[in-house]
């Protein structure tokens, strides 16, 4: 199995953006519910994009940014579940999930693949890529047997990429308010 390295960018790791394990992962039931993949734009950053991809799948029409208000402003996660869910369809519901642990993000990864639930996952890029700040991305499935996760980071300049859920869990287990002590987490949308 490819094992990504410990510490440093995930970009160095064999399974990031692996041609095959990619392949794969496009073809997870909820994956494909996401193409076209629609990336951030000017006049929308990563968190109602990552919403527009999620309602779009849902087979809802959705513009880049969805949600109430100008489109250019740094969100927290717990902004995105707000305003996703005045958006959301009919039956379903959305919620802020923070897993305490690796292994409670993996279950909650496993849900990853149910047709009846989409997620977006808030994360820090610097405990991935060495750099970076805050981001949203929607969450295009989980391969189990590897552990990893597949990201469809709305930003193109990465397009989709995978990575392990320890990974994952290190770059979400970052405080994003400190005002609050609350760290960054999940959206999920489920019905």
């Amino acid at each position: 199995m490819l094992r990504a390295p410990t510490g440093g960018s995930i970009r160095a790791s064999p399974t990031w953006q692996h041609p095959a394990l990619l392949e794969r992962a496009w073809r997870l039931r909820v994956a494909r519910t996401y193409t076209p993949l629609l990336s951030q734009g000017l006049t929308s950053i990563c968190g109602p994009t990552s919403v527009a991809n999620v309602l779009r799948s849902l087979g809802v029409k959705a513009g880049r940014n969805p949600l109430r208000g100008f489109g250019v402003r740094a969100m927290s996660l717990d902004q995105v579940v707000r305003e996703s869910a005045e958006v959301a369809p009919a039956g379903w519901r959305v919620e802020a999930v923070r897993p305490a642990s690796v292994e409670a993000l993996r279950e909650v990864m496993r849900e990853a693949n149910d047709p009846e639930r989409r997620f977006v996952s808030n994360f820090a890029r610097g405990p991935l890529f060495g750099g970076g700040s805050g981001h949203h991305s929607p969450i295009g499935g989980y391969l189990e047997d590897e552990d990893l996760v597949f990201v469809l980071d709305v930003n193109a300049s990465y397009g989709p990429w995978l990575v392990s859920t320890e990974r994952l869990f290190e770059a979400m287990s970052t405080v994003a308010d400190w005002s609050t002590g609350r760290t960054r987490g999940l959206a999920r949308f489920s019905r």
